[in-house]
């Protein structure tokens, strides 16, 4: 059987709904103790606490009347403890237990305090890490961190409690060997920017276009880019190889370098036509993620 502060948070719930309409009386006490489940005495106990609250107010002719100024909700703990109070009363009205019941607050409690995922944008340049993390931050509301990826591959501290990895397509496989144990990892879409686009399509089947990388997976992404949107002749070379990135500049009508490459200045001199690849988030390339839950990225 219910006890009366069972029935008075039960009666204030209902209060505070409007279940019952302000300036109206309550229900009988023998009424309420039908339907409530327990003894009128029980319910005459707990609409006195009420009276005494200033929830309603006792009359001898229309009995219990509610209070067109209900009190001021209780802040804080309190105010926690009282509604917490009222789901039990009307977790046990319907017949759940109290294990039951523990466990469904322990669940829920879990699931509001748990920290926020903890996102990082991986790149392997300063450049396209800035540039992607802003094209990301821009298309969502989750606040994302950037690094690079030498300094996650070197074992940095920060990584190790992230939750969420965000990286383009062409560092997918370093991600995925850098990513912590249950970290989620997301690859995002990054195409060459409209700029760098134009010029491309622009080319001619008779253009030799030299490509210039700071190293061999950047030389053959540019390369296989030119390659699906020109008829032109590709060579490339590596900006670490000085003959061979001399001899290419001097030999190239067009010489595609991505922004994040550092082209001495007698070589840029030289080059009849110089053309940078920017990179750009393409639209939807965050895929169906969202932290918000959910990003960020850039490119090499």
């Amino acid at each position: 059987m219910l006890s009366a502060r069972d029935v008075e948070e039960a009666l204030k719930e209902r209060l505070l709904r409007g279940a019952y309409p302000r300036g109206g009386a309550l229900p009988s006490v023998r009424a309420l103790a039908a339907e409530l489940g327990t003894s009128p005495s029980t319910v005459g106990r707990a609409v006195q606490e009420l009276a005494r609250q200033g929830w309603v107010t006792a009359t001898s002719r229309r009995g219990a009347v509610v209070r067109r100024d209900l009190p001021d909700g209780a802040t804080g703990m309190r105010e926690a403890e009282a509604a917490i109070r009222r789901l039990a009363v009307r977790w046990r009205l319907v017949g759940g237990d109290r294990a039951e019941f523990q466990k469904l607050i322990v669940r829920v409690a879990d699931e509001v305090f748990q920290p926020a995922p903890r996102t990082v944008f991986l790149e392997c340049n300063p450049v396209d890490l800035q540039r992607g993390l802003d094209q990301v931050q821009r298309e969502t509301s989750v606040t994302v961190e950037p690094m690079l990826l030498e300094d996650a591959a070197a074992g940095s501290s920060e990584l190790k409690d992230a939750n969420v990895l965000l990286t383009p397509y062409f560092h997918l496989a370093e991600a995925r060997e850098l990513a912590p144990e249950g970290a989620q990892v997301v690859p995002l879409n990054f195409v060459a920017s409209q700029d760098a686009m134009r010029a491309l399509v622009e080319l001619t089947p008779e253009t030799l276009v030299g490509v210039l990388a700071v190293d061999a997976r950047s030389r053959r992404r540019l390369e296989a880019i030119v390659q699906q949107y020109s008829a032109a002749t590709v060579l490339g070379a590596l900006l670490d190889d000085p003959e061979a990135a001399a001899s290419l500049v001097g030999a190239a009508d067009v010489v595609l370098i991505t922004n994040a490459a550092n082209l001495p200045g007698h070589l840029a001199a030289r080059a009849r036509r110089l053309v940078r690849v920017g990179w750009a988030l393409e639209p939807g390339g965050l895929g169906g993620w969202r932290v918000s839950a959910e990003p960020s990225p850039g490119a090499g």
